[in-house]
């Protein structure tokens, strides 16, 4: 007994003396309990919705879904509230303008500043509109719009950060709210126009309401991906912060994704428009962007909108690390983390290699680093197979430095960096584009 009281006492001196490192070790451990079967069981459950296997607006499968939802984050929402938001598609045929539709909210409140808060959500319906535009607007009622990857694949993910996030026995606390939403009705359909209409509902009242909403983030088609960990972040300009630290996450908790990014304000094609609309900081994080082209490490989803995007076609592996990622990024962003993502993962007396940014790149990239001492090291470049491209040898200071790294006598491809000194060695990857 004395033992253990000792014990605990050490852990809480520690955490009080090292919160930043508490914090990050306490993150680290909640990537590391993100369960495929979890993030399985909800995709079966909601490409299943009641036996109908759709989730289209206006179905039985979508009312099915509905309540699935609304009772699992319920029965997940541990340390938190769960709301809901009842919405019209006013655009939509009669009698369906005056037929509900609904966002499901889990609210874990902040424990210093409660007004301000970061959401982030992914849409529960679904479509089929890739059927042929005679059957599906024939046929909408009861076509199979499974909707696996598009979106149950985001879903299930945000259900899996609701089950890890609002778990008192992790020992994680936000300073700021967070909001986990499953948005109604993103999809146009046959008998409406226009689309995002749930988020286009919760992020108006964000802003007639004066919500001090500190970012948002949108879960969209996060699992087709046969050959590679990869995923894309898109924002707008005045949403780089939100994407830098993203990307800071998934090396800083060794996520290990490989990062597309793609800055544009014309790529609207996902949840997070409604919250640019509204003037918010706002990200998608999707397969690729956009997901019906092509890219080096990405093939075109050809199952989506159709009723083949079933749970058969999904990378688990890939659905799992997207979730791990967006999971400690809000946790940082909920807790101050970010702003001192630099100096937490082993102390100031570490090395660390933050990133290559930007990653991909296809010209100049910058890698950044933190060491202690003053010195040289040897930056060396590899190929996936292991071949030596590139080495150099380089001065450095203590603290952070930055080395410029040119593409320009590489191929495109997938490459590893090694950065070695008298007692560190360091390795991370990036991706060339041409």
């Amino acid at each position: 007994m004395k033992r253990i009281f000792v014990i605990a006492i050490f852990l809480l001196i520690n955490a009080v003396l090292f919160p930043q490192q508490h914090l990050f070790e306490t993150i680290l451990r909640m990537k590391d309990s993100v369960k495929f079967e979890n993030i399985v069981s909800h995709i079966t459950n909601l490409q299943y919705a009641g036996g109908y296997y759709s989730r289209v607006n206006f179905t039985p499968g979508n009312d099915s879904a509905f309540v699935y939802l609304r009772d699992q984050f319920q029965l997940l929402t541990k340390n938190g509230t769960v709301t809901i938001d009842t919405f019209y598609i006013s655009s939509a045929t009669p009698p369906l303008n005056t037929q509900p539709l609904f966002n499901v909210t889990a609210t874990i409140k902040g424990t210093e500043d409660s007004s301000k808060y970061y959401l982030i959500g992914a849409h529960y319906d679904a479509s089929a509109s890739r059927m042929g535009s005679t059957v599906w607007n024939q046929q909408w009622r009861t076509l199979k719009a499974p909707g696996a990857d598009d979106n149950a694949s985001g879903v299930a993910a945000l259900l899996e950060m609701i089950r890890i996030l609002s778990d008192t026995s992790n020992g994680y606390r936000p300073l700021y709210t967070l909001k986990l939403t499953a948005f109604g009705a993103e999809e146009t359909g046959p008998a409406y126009s226009s689309n995002h209409h749930g988020s286009k509902y919760m992020a108006a009242r964000a802003s007639e309401n004066g919500q001090h909403l500190q970012g948002m983030i949108s879960f969209d088609m996060v699992g087709y991906n046969n050959n590679y960990l990869f995923t894309s972040v898109v924002s707008n300009s005045a949403s780089s912060f939100l994407a830098n630290n993203l990307r800071e996450a998934n090396t800083l908790f060794d996520v290990g994704l490989l990062m597309g990014s793609l800055v544009s304000s014309s790529a609207t094609y996902s949840d997070h428009q409604s919250f640019w609309d509204a003037g918010y900081q706002a990200l998608l994080v999707i397969e690729n962007a956009p997901p019906w082209n092509n890219g080096p490490f990405y093939t075109a989803n050809p199952y989506y909108h159709t009723s083949s995007d079933t749970l058969e076609t999904l990378n688990l592996n890939l659905i799992r690390s997207v979730t791990q990622l967006n999971l400690t990024a809000l946790a940082a962003f909920g807790s101050h983390l970010s702003t001192d993502i630099r100096d937490v993962k082993k102390g100031p007396a570490s090395y660390e290699l933050i990133e290559i940014y930007p990653n991909p790149f296809n010209g100049q990239a910058k890698i950044r680093f933190s060491v202690k001492n003053d010195g040289v090291v040897n930056l060396k470049v590899f190929s996936v197979t292991g071949n030596e491209v590139f080495s150099e040898m380089v001065e450095i200071t203590s603290g952070l430095n930055e080395i410029p790294l040119s593409g320009e006598n590489f191929s495109s491809g997938v490459y590893l960096v090694s950065l070695s000194g008298r007692d560190f060695a360091l390795k991370s990857k990036f991706i060339l584009l041409k």
